[in-house]
């Protein structure tokens, strides 16, 4: 795909150095997007062999170009949340790692089609895989205000959800909100205009993105029959960039450990270096924690 927008990896020697813990084992990346962090690890360990798995329809045909010269990257359409279903289909029942990166790629922000940013104009969508579920579209202008309140707030910490609530209610009571741009607008006039280093719309964007994803259930999800997938030694990798995910990874991780089920290779997490948030902002955020199963 000549127009696939590539993604900057984050931490990804940190990721090289903790997950891969032996040379000759399978990895999984559970969110490959563009295939970074898996580029990195085929040429740091050159007898290691990975799985590049990916919700995003346009991701995966991105994947099989830059992996198809080599027979040690096996691409699968697939999401995470049934990842132990997808090992079983390719005759896997434990891998030697996991990794997950929760953030959204590059190329599904600025892609304006995908409806991900509240700096392009395109049509609110949100979703990961297009052909599925519902959209951010439907959110918006079908859900009672309460309701959507309440997403907003649980899903973007936005303590002001309910006067946001209010106006896209009475927004659409005009026409329905189409784009992200006239969603923007709303959040805007909602919220006034003046703000610091975090845009109105922000926290309504992502709270909007998580739940047309279902991305904290389906993180759930996963943790709950991860370590059954890796073998005894292996690692899951989480590279968390919000308060939400880095809550319910830190709290499966510590459960974990406290029921003798592995240690928690990283004591706190590790985050990006100034020198790497210079080149890469989008990593300011970023937080990696790194659990290895016991056994």
């Amino acid at each position: 795909m000549s127009d696939y927008i590539e993604h900057i990896p984050v931490l990804v020697d940190e990721v090289s150095e903790l997950l891969v813990w032996k040379g000759h084992g399978t990895y999984v990346d559970a969110t490959a997007g563009a295939g970074g962090h898996v580029a990195r690890m085929l040429d740091a360990h050159p007898h290691v062999r990975f799985i590049a798995l990916d919700v995003d329809p346009e991701a995966i045909a991105y994947l099989e170009q830059k992996f198809k010269g080599t027979d040690r990257v096996k691409v699968i359409h697939g999401n995470y949340r049934d990842l132990p279903h997808i090992l079983r289909s390719v005759g896997l029942s434990e891998v030697s790692g996991v990794l997950l990166d929760l953030g959204v790629s590059t190329h599904q922000v600025l892609a304006e089609d995908r409806g991900f940013s509240f700096r392009k104009p395109g049509l609110l969508d949100m979703r990961f895989d297009p052909s599925k579920g519902v959209s951010a579209y439907d959110l918006v202008n079908k859900l009672g205000e309460e309701e959507l309140a309440d997403l907003i707030y649980r899903y973007g910490e936005e303590h002001k959800a309910r006067r946001i609530a209010k106006a896209i209610v009475e927004s659409r009571s005009k026409g329905p909100i189409r784009t992200t741009t006239e969603l923007a607008e709303v959040i805007l006039t909602a919220l006034g205009r003046r703000h610091g280093r975090i845009h109105p719309a922000t926290r309504t964007f992502q709270a909007l993105r998580i739940a047309t994803n279902s991305e904290l259930d389906n993180l759930q999800q996963l943790l709950e029959s991860l370590l059954d997938v890796l073998e005894p030694g292996g690692r899951a990798a989480v590279i968390s960039y919000h308060s939400l995910e880095d809550r319910i990874v830190k709290h499966f991780f510590k459960e974990w450990e406290k029921s003798g089920k592995g240690i928690q290779v990283t004591k706190k997490p590790v985050v990006p270096t100034d020198e790497e948030i210079q080149v890469n902002p989008r990593a300011r955020s970023a937080k990696l924690r790194v659990f290895m199963k016991g056994g």
